[in-house]
């Protein structure tokens, strides 16, 4: 009987931790195929395309202040008291006086055009390279956070298959006690062991439990933080798969990665806003200079001593004027000068935040590069310590069965072979990190897509 349920836990456990790891016939999501979701589904990303969009906007809005201003309008007034102008009387036998006249009559209705175009601004013309350069400048924001997601979803993608695997590992652990526990208590009816025995392969087993619940909770929670970044419902899950036969097989060729600091997103940022700094410098400087500007109008005025200006004897008379108008600026209190200076002190910090900027990514860099040769002898070391501690469990099992060998050997080498593997497996996706951090320092997280 007791063989019996040992045997349905065995089938039991191997069912449930197969069907958890698999996300119970999810579908398989590889790394490709995440990163493409988690960018289709970024609002970080959207955003910043909505920015985008809305700099578009703005530029449209600043090109239209170069086109010709057209006003049209139309007036009907009323003048209670008519204006009075004084002429001189000599015309009117009135030699050395000056006399009184109202002009206009009390109804007036005027309709006119007026176009206004600016011929010379040379604040407008120094500050049209700026369109291109901000229209960059929201490319690269979006290609930055492109990269930031890239990152995020890669590092949350390698987290779950690293817990995956410790499940795995310890599910393969807690098997072979419940088959060692079977063996003990062959050997306890047969009085080749004590109750103690079996009691200490139940602590272990229970203790390999605990761990194990442990994983499955925080499968859980990576799954759903995936899912979230790839935009997947949550009643939806799916299995983010990837091979690990031959970790560090690629190891040759991240070690080649050539660096290049132009290439990183951080520097093209900076040397836009740079750039765009001192293009607002030149256009503030230029508001000092002259504007030049023509300008058109023409109207046509009625008037009548009654309201009703729709009479059909009622008389228009034309007016038209063309012109050209300079504004000079004389003296402003020194305010263009202050905001002059106050963009050349932005356009200094930001060549300083770029030299700090430049020793900051090569560090990143360097330590990335001794963070992955690291974790690949690490690797090594961790594979070759599996190697060794299975063959020892194996070893210490078989002289167990055979009566050589005592119960507290074979539980000790256990537990080695789970530290083992629990290390060889932290070892693999610390690896796996080290790539993508070398990768992000090298501006070329792209390369995730050729993984």
């Amino acid at each position: 009987m007791k063989r019996l349920i040992i045997l349905i836990f065995i089938c039991v456990v191997s069912f449930d931790a197969t069907a958890q790891i698999n996300g119970g016939g999810a579908h398989p999501v590889a790394l490709t195929e995440a990163l493409r979701l988690a960018l289709d589904n970024s609002a970080q990303i959207k955003k910043s395309e909505l920015e985008r969009e809305g700099t578009k906007q703005r530029i449209r809005l600043e090109r239209g202040m170069s086109f010709p201003q057209v006003d049209a309008g139309i007036s009907y007034d009323y003048f209670p008291v008519l204006e009075t102008q004084f002429f001189s009387g000599e015309g009117f036998g009135q030699a050395g006086e000056y006399l009184p006249v109202q002009i206009g009559q009390p109804w007036q209705l005027n309709a006119g055009v007026k176009v206004e175009q600016v011929l010379y601004h040379e604040t407008g013309r120094r500050a049209m390279p700026a369109i291109a350069v901000t229209r960059n400048l929201y490319d690269l924001l979006i290609e930055k956070s492109e990269e930031e997601v890239l990152f995020q979803t890669a590092s949350l993608f390698y987290q779950t298959l690293q817990t995956q695997q410790l499940l795995r590992a310890v599910n393969a652990n807690i098997e072979k006690l419940v088959a060692l526990e079977r063996i003990v208590e062959l050997q306890l009816q047969n009085g080749f062991a004590i109750p103690t025995d079996v009691k200490r392969v139940q602590v272990a087993k229970t203790n390999l439990e605990t761990t194990r619940q442990q994983l499955l909770s925080g499968i859980t929670a990576l799954q759903q933080s995936l899912q979230f970044m790839c935009g997947v419902p949550f009643d939806q899950p799916f299995q983010p798969v990837a091979s690990l036969e031959s970790p560090a097989a690629d190891s040759a060729r991240w070690k080649n990665l050539q660096f290049t600091m132009e290439a990183t997103t951080d520097y093209k940022l900076i040397e836009k806003q740079i750039e765009l700094y001192h293009i607002q410098w030149k256009s503030q400087r230029a508001e000092g200079w002259p504007t030049l500007s023509a300008h058109a109008s023409a109207f046509y005025r009625a008037q009548r001593a009654d309201f009703n200006v729709l009479d059909p004897n009622t008389q228009w008379y034309a007016m038209a004027t063309v012109g050209v108008k300079v504004k000079v600026p004389v003296f402003d209190g020194f305010r263009r000068h202050r905001k002059a200076d106050l963009l050349r002190l932005e356009e200094q910090k930001l060549q300083t935040d770029r030299k700090q900027l430049m020793g900051y990514k090569q560090l990143e860099y360097r330590q990335a590069v001794v963070e992955l040769e690291n974790t690949l002898r690490q690797l090594r070391t961790q594979d070759q310590n599996v190697s060794l501690a299975r063959e020892i469990e194996d070893n210490l099992t078989l002289q167990y069965k055979e009566g050589v060998t005592p119960l507290s050997d074979v539980l000790n080498a256990q537990t080695m072979l789970s530290e083992a593997e629990t290390n060889y497996w932290q070892q693999v996706f610390a690896y796996k990190i080290a790539v993508l951090k070398l990768l992000k320092a090298a501006g070329q997280l792209e390369e995730l897509y050729n993984l």
